[in-house]
């Protein structure tokens, strides 16, 4: 796709994204009001079906290797939607203090594994941070993603990404 599909309004900005879901890989940009942090859209503002525009979805089938479809807007279940960050719009990292501190996470979320840190108590067990989390994504920061079954896609790396809380598995690295 060339120029984009959309027009834009003045209170409106894009921000290109990439989600996960247990079948596709997805980018595109996702419209936003200006004033809208995309580090807090998923738990905040996502309504049941996230629009993603001008997007490219490559499917991840068992066997072959595809390219990516082009579309002028995809609507994604928000429920199917197991890792989500932003490729513009740099999530700023949270600072250490008495209270926080970074801890190193493996997570595996559907075909997903993604290494980074995530920011918790010192006092604060995993598990416990992990039973009293109520938002429906969690970050993962200074993360670096890949698709275990597909290698062939690299790796991806952002500041954050976001992991469905109810679809994950952790491990300490």
């Amino acid at each position: 796709m060339s120029p984009k599909s959309y027009i834009l309004d003045p209170s409106e900005k894009a921000t290109p994204v990439m989600l996960g879901t247990p079948d596709l890989l997805l980018w595109g940009d996702l419209v936003t009001k200006q004033h809208v942090s995309i580090t807090g859209f998923m738990n905040t503002l996502a309504e049941d079906f996230v629009p993603v525009r001008d997007a490219k979805v490559l499917f991840l089938a068992p066997a072959q290797q595809a390219a990516p479809l082009e579309r002028s807007v995809v609507y994604v279940k928000l429920e199917k939607i197991l890792l989500f960050f932003s490729m513009g719009e740099q999530a700023e990292l949270p600072e250490e203090s008495e209270v926080r501190r970074y801890e190193p996470i493996e997570a595996i979320v559907g075909p997903f594994q993604v290494e980074g840190e995530i920011v918790k108590s010192p006092i604060a067990t995993l598990q416990n941070l992990l039973l009293v989390s109520k938002e429906a994504y969690m970050p993962i920061y200074k993360a670096t993603i890949r698709h275990v079954a597909k290698p062939w896609l690299g790796t991806f790396t952002a500041n954050m990404v976001q992991l469905r809380h109810n679809r994950v598995t952790i491990a300490l690295t």
